[in-house]
C-alpha cells in the first residue's frame, strides 16, 4: 500500500529554492571546464539557467499562491492567456515593420521601424535608452491588444 503524504506549501517553495540554488552552483562550478554558451546551450548554461528558472519560480510560487500577492502577476495572467497568438502576431508585425520601406536616409531606404525609431525614440533619448523605450513600447502595445482579447474572453487555442 502506497501512502501519499501532502507536502505543504512552505515544503513545496523550500525545495524549488533548494533545488534551484544546487543547479545554480553545479551549473557555475561546471562553468569553469565548459564555459557558458547561449548560442550553443552549453549544458554549462543549460544546468545554470534551470536553476535560476526554478529559484525564480519558486518566488512567484510563494509571492502569488503562499502570500496571495496576485494584482502585479496581471500582465503576465493577459499574455499566458492567448500566448499563442501574441507569439505568432507580434514576430509577424516586427517583420511587416523591418520590411515595409517608407522613406530614405542618406540614400538608403528606411524601414517603419528604422523611422519611427529614428524619429521618435532617439528624438527623446539616447541612443540605449531610446531602444529601452521602444522595446517597453512594444511591449505595451502588445499588452494592450492582448488585454482587449482577454476582456473579450476571447482565447486563441490549438
Amino acid at each position: 500500500m502506497w501512502l501519499k503524504s501532502e507536502k505543504s506549501d512552505t515544503e513545496k517553495c523550500g525545495g524549488m529554492f533548494f533545488f534551484g540554488v544546487i543547479l545554480c552552483a553545479i551549473g557555475w562550478a561546471w562553468n569553469f571546464f565548459f564555459p557558458f554558451n547561449k548560442s550553443l546551450w552549453t549544458s554549462s548554461y543549460v544546468v545554470y539557467t534551470s536553476g535560476l528558472a526554478l529559484c525564480f519560480l519558486g518566488f512567484c510560487y510563494w509571492l502569488i499562491d503562499i502570500k496571495g500577492y496576485k494584482r502585479w502577476a496581471k500582465p503576465f495572467v493577459i499574455f499566458g492567456m492567448n500566448a499563442l497568438a501574441l507569439f505568432i502576431f507580434s514576430g509577424l508585425f516586427a517583420r511587416f515593420m523591418s520590411i515595409i520601406k517608407v522613406g530614405e536616409l542618406d540614400g538608403k531606404p528606411l524601414s517603419i521601424q528604422q523611422w519611427i525609431f529614428n524619429n521618435i525614440y532617439l528624438a527623446i533619448a539616447s541612443p540605449i535608452n531610446a531602444s529601452l523605450f521602444y522595446a517597453i513600447s512594444f511591449i505595451l502595445f502588445w499588452l494592450f491588444l492582448m488585454w482587449l482579447l482577454y476582456r473579450k474572453r476571447i482565447y486563441i487555442k490549438v
